[in-house]
């Protein structure tokens, strides 16, 4: 897990430590982490700059509150500058040139907390107990803000692993609307689909090489298996993706969307 600079403030209640930064807003609790993965891509999002900010509260709460949904802000504690906005990647060039220092927020009231593994970064909470289906697991991700977990990455399923120690779980990914049609849970695209010429299997290496239990799946075994599971795989000795049935419980992740991975 990534530490983070806390702050926090219910009428203003001050507390500043040095590698984390949290402010309470009414009853929602934000966490911050810095510079959390300076390499990304930038966006066109247009950022707000304020100057003579030497705090790193101050330049927090006015980010708060011109962006009820910030996520992201940059701040310099020795030149004052503070620069906010309600995505992270439009601060990145400024982070790049020296500027200050870019903090990127995580709801953590409800479990979440920042993961890094290499290149990948994500808010994601855990839950061992109570194992559900994936129709609850994938319900009680989104009422938590969330989704199930997005794996399109070697390292983005490390980090998920690792946040799991090692323990198998859902995957924000299913067909369970049209056979051979494979779905993302966070914003509704097609990850590969099955066509004339390929079977949802060959689409998924073309897709997601590498990330699969074996060249077969995901197979559908016995007409019976929408759902995808991260599980350990023989054949890789390490864990990998799997389709499974709907139905079993298993352990899962949700995931929070910070707009930066």
């Amino acid at each position: 897990m990534l530490p983070a600079k806390k702050l926090f403030f219910w009428i203003v209640l001050l507390n500043v430590a040095d590698e984390y930064l949290t402010v309470f807003a009414t009853t929602r609790e934000i966490s911050f982490f810095k510079n959390a993965n300076p390499a990304q891509e930038t966006n066109s999002a247009d950022p707000s700059e304020v100057t003579n900010v030497t705090s790193t509260f101050v330049c927090g709460s006015q980010c708060l509150a011109a962006f009820p949904s910030c996520t992201s802000y940059l701040h310099n504690s020795s030149t004052g500058l503070c620069i906010q906005a309600s995505g992270p990647t439009s601060l990145v060039p400024q982070l790049h040139s020296g500027l200050g220092d870019l903090y990127v927020s995580c709801d953590t009231e409800n479990g979440f907390y920042m993961h890094r593994y290499g290149d990948a970064v994500a808010c994601v909470a855990v839950f061992f107990n109570p194992r559900r289906n994936f129709t609850l697991a994938s319900s009680h991700c989104v009422q938590l803000g969330g989704y199930l977990p997005i794996i399109k990455t070697w390292e983005k399923l490390q980090l998920v692993t690792l946040a799991m120690e090692n323990q198998s779980f859902w995957v924000g990914l299913d067909d369970m609307v049209e056979e051979g049609v494979y779905v993302w849970r966070d914003d509704g695209q097609v990850a590969f689909r099955s066509n004339a010429t390929y079977t949802a299997a060959q689409m998924a290496k073309l897709e997601m090489d590498g990330l699969w239990d074996h060249p077969r799946e995901p197979n559908n075994f016995a007409d019976n298996e929408d759902c995808i599971q991260v599980k350990y795989s023989n054949t890789h000795s390490a864990f990998r993706l799997n389709d499974y049935k709907c139905y079993s419980r298993s352990r899962y992740a949700c995931e929070m969307k910070i707009r930066f991975t």
